[in-house]
This record gives structure tokens, sequence and C-alpha cells, in this order.
């Protein structure tokens, strides 16, 4: 089954992009840049995708008339079922040298797959399903620490998977287990993270005191994947099954800033990975994000080097070919890089936009610049700083009935105030994050520091007023940065 809207005949010269799937951060910016880079684009969704029914609780730039010079193709969900015809009209609409990128993590394998068959693969689609499953990815790195690195932390794991005749009665002793090979030595008591093996988004991530605890919110995870997840998934074209991984919690260092987790970003062109920039990260209850800084402030400056090189090999053991991809890892008290986990896709929460406000470059705009062939430059220097922080209200009020926001103050002082006034006024007693879902409200902004970034930040919080009831009496409330409660 195939669609195609909105086919300039003038854009059968141009290199064709397929951009596959939708990301919220993303999707708007990556059209433009491909666009602006000469490239002709193809957006490309699944059968079953029907994100439009998730998205709008999600905060994006507005769409514009872009998308009136854009291609779409509707494919079926299973890469193997496009048919050999199908694949012989799209070289001919699109070129037999296209390019293909993915915009999320559950249609990397599918964009890999298609690369291979239209044109130079982005990656094999092997290696995006080692990534996308959180336990392969695991072993890779913990072979690459066996190597010798130092600087790099192991994680032992154990991979749990829900057998099938126990999907919907939550026993326990109903999973198969695949421990790594130090796993089962672990002592009893070994604080472990819980969590699903191939989702994203901070979805249903717990921390337990010891295995038998692990075990049963591997369970709870389970009995969450299926009932809550199961159809979001189905929304998005992907399909959500009762996989777990319980892996060791990495300990944290507390001389840098609180949390200590950080990401790095890569552009690959050609089998070649340029290191783009290390972003400062913080955390929340519930494992959300609720900051983000480029470039990062506390990363210590003698680990970039180990770390930029356990990327770059791990890049090139997935023999990469070209994307943008997005690396989280966690420095420990004995100041050792722990890999999170990666994704071969554009990251989220808007960090592209933070590395083009520091830098003037953006990692995506300079992939589709490559691959037009227009200009190869990869360099990300960076002149300032840039943050985006999420907000919860000053004092949480049962009912929230009216914002108001003084645009005098957020026009000055930032580059972006996202405020989701549907979302506020929808939920009551609202104090933090639950989901990626109930992030309502964000602020990004730049300075020549962090705490220059942070005090911008917090004046445009300030501005933003919250009315309603508490105890059915009026009351009224700023907004503050999360990281601040």
């Amino acid at each position: 089954m195939a669609q195609i809207q909105a086919l300039l005949s003038n854009d059968y010269q141009k290199r064709s992009i397929f951009l596959v799937g939708d990301q919220p951060y993303n999707r708007d910016r990556v059209i433009k840049e491909s666009l602006g880079a000469g490239l002709q684009v193809v957006m490309t969704k699944l059968v079953s995708d029907h994100s439009e029914t998730i998205l709008p609780k999600i905060p994006r730039n507005s769409r514009d008339d872009s998308d009136s010079v854009v291609a779409t193709e509707i494919l079926p969900d299973e890469a193997s079922a496009v048919s050999g015809a199908t694949l012989t009209r799209l070289r001919q609409h699109y070129g037999a040298d296209c390019c293909v990128l993915p915009l999320n993590d559950y249609v990397t394998e599918y964009a890999a797959t298609i690369s291979t068959q239209l044109s130079a693969s982005c990656y094999p689609p092997r290696s995006a399903e080692i990534v996308k499953r959180k336990h392969e990815l695991r072993s890779l790195w913990n072979q690459l620490v066996a190597q010798g690195a130092t600087e790099l932390c192991p994680v032992e794991y154990c991979y749990v998977e829900l057998r099938a005749a126990a999907a919907g009665e939550n026993q326990e002793g109903a999973f198969d287990y695949y421990p790594s090979a130090g796993f089962d030595s672990l002592p009893e008591n070994t604080p472990l993270i819980v969590k699903p093996d191939e989702l994203s988004s901070s979805i249903e991530i717990h921390y337990a005191r010891g295995k038998q605890e692990a075990v049963a919110l591997a369970s709870a995870v389970c009995a969450q994947l299926h009932s809550k997840w199961y159809e979001v998934g189905r929304s998005i074209g992907t399909e959500v099954r009762p996989r777990v991984i319980m892996e060791m919690a990495i300990p944290r260092s507390t001389a840098l800033h609180p949390g200590a987790e950080f990401s790095i970003e890569f552009v690959s062109f050609e089998g070649q990975h340029y290191a783009v920039g290390i972003t400062q990260k913080w955390l929340g209850p519930n494992f959300i994000e609720t900051g983000q800084l480029f470039p990062a402030a506390s990363f210590p400056e003698r680990l970039r080097p180990a770390l930029e090189r356990a990327v770059h090999q791990l890049l090139s053991q997935l023999e990469v070919r070209y994307c943008v991809s997005h690396w989280e890892c966690i420095i420990t008290p004995d100041e050792r890089i722990a890999l999170v986990e990666g994704h071969l896709r554009p990251a989220g929460d808007r960090i592209m936009e933070l590395v083009e406000h520091s830098t003037g470059r953006s990692p995506t705009g300079a992939l589709c610049e490559a691959l037009a062939r227009r200009k190869v430059d990869f360099s990300f220097a960076p002149h300032t700083s840039c943050g985006i922080f999420w907000l919860v209200p000053e004092t949480p009020l049962a009912e929230v009935t009216e914002v108001e926001v003084d645009h005098e103050v957020t026009e000055a002082l930032c580059k972006d105030l996202y405020v989701n006034q549907e979302g506020i006024i929808a939920t009551p007693n609202w104090i933090q994050a639950t989901d990626w879902l109930t992030r309502f409200a964000h602020v990004l902004a730049t300075g020549d520091n962090l705490d220059s970034v942070l005090s911008r930040c917090r004046e445009v919080a300030q501005s933003v007023i919250l009315s309603g009831k508490t105890s059915n009496t009026p009351a009224s409330t700023s907004l503050k940065l999360a990281m601040d409660q």
C-alpha cells in the first residue's frame, strides 16, 4: 500500500531523503533542513502508524507550508512486505541514490532495511536491532570495557522475557532469564534498575533494592507494557513486547552536578564518525529529564577523549555509514564512564536546537548538507551556553482555570517558552511529570554560562502565573524549574 502526495516535477533531479517515523522535537526542523540542503523530502509512514493521536499531547514547532513541498509514502508495517514493484516505483519517482533518516527508535530497523533496498545502507538492520535492544547494546559495551579501557565501567545485567503462556498472569516465575557473565555472582541485595528492553523516553523505569524485588518489578513492568503501552506502541507503528532488562544501578559521582548524567551526539557520514559535543542532563523523579545544557559544564575534560573513542568504536562495530546518533552515560564516583543507552537517531528534548544555538550549526542540518553533496562540515565549536529546563508549579493547585504569561519578560530573556495550557488545566493537582506525556512546560534560553542560563530561565518561570483553586479557595502560583524542587 502506498500513497504519493505533492510530488513536484522539478524535484526529480534532486537526491531524495526518506524521513521515517515522527518525532515532535525534530520532524519539522529536519524537513526544513533537508529542503534547505537541496534534498527532496519523502515523509514515510507505516500503515499502522497513527501517531497523530499521541503527538498533539507533546510540544512541537508549528508546522508551516514546507509540508506542501513534501512527498508522502505510506508503506507496509514490515519492511519485508515492501514488494519489488513498490521498490522499483520508488526508485523511478525518487531516484536510484536515495538516503534514509529515522526520526525515532521504533523505525530504525525499518529505515535500515529500506535504505539497503533502495540505495546505500545507513547502517545494517541488525545494528539497529542491537542498539534498540538495551541488553544487546549493554553486552557490546561490556565487551568493549573488557578490552582494557580503564576509563570505562561495565554494567552487569539480566535480560528477562515473559513466557507467552504467562502474559496475563503476572507470575514472577514465568520469565526466561538471560544473565550477563557476572550477574549471577552479584550479591542478592545489589541495587538494580528495571526497565523495558526496547522502549525509550523514560518509560516504566524503576529502582529495585535487590534481585528479588527486581523480579517482582519486572512482572509489574510487563503488566504495564500490556495494559498501558501496547496501544501507544501500536499508534506509532510498533509492537510493545514483554521484554525487560534488570541491570546494576550505576553509582553516580557526587563531585559533579546532581545526577552526573550526560549525553554525547555524533554525526556519521560515509563511515566516518564526528563527535558533536557533550550535553549535561538533570533527572527528576521517575528518571525523567528535568533539564539539559549544551555544552556540558561539569563533564570531566580528561574523560572526553575516552568517551569519544568508545562511541567511535561502537559506531564502527555497528558499521554505521550515515546518521545522527545519541549516546547517554553516567560518570561514576571513581570517575569512570558507564553507558546508559544509545540511539541511532537524533536526540530528542530539543538537544539538536541546544547545539545549534550554541555552535551556530545543527547536526542534522550538517548531515543533510553532506547527503546532498553540497558541503561537508562537521565542526561544532560552542560560542555560548544553551539550556532547556522543564517547569512545575511553585505551589500545587487542586484546580487550574487560567494560565497567564508575561510575554515582555519571556521575549526578552529566552529563545522559547512552551506552556501546554490545555494539559495543565486538565490535570488536577499537577506537581511534577509522571511520564514523558505530562511535562507541560519548558523554557529554552542561552547565556554566557550555566549560571546565566539558569538565572534567565528562573525569571521566565516566575512570569508564568497559574490561577485556580486550592481546597475551594481561589489561589494562584508562578512556575519554577523542576530541578529546583
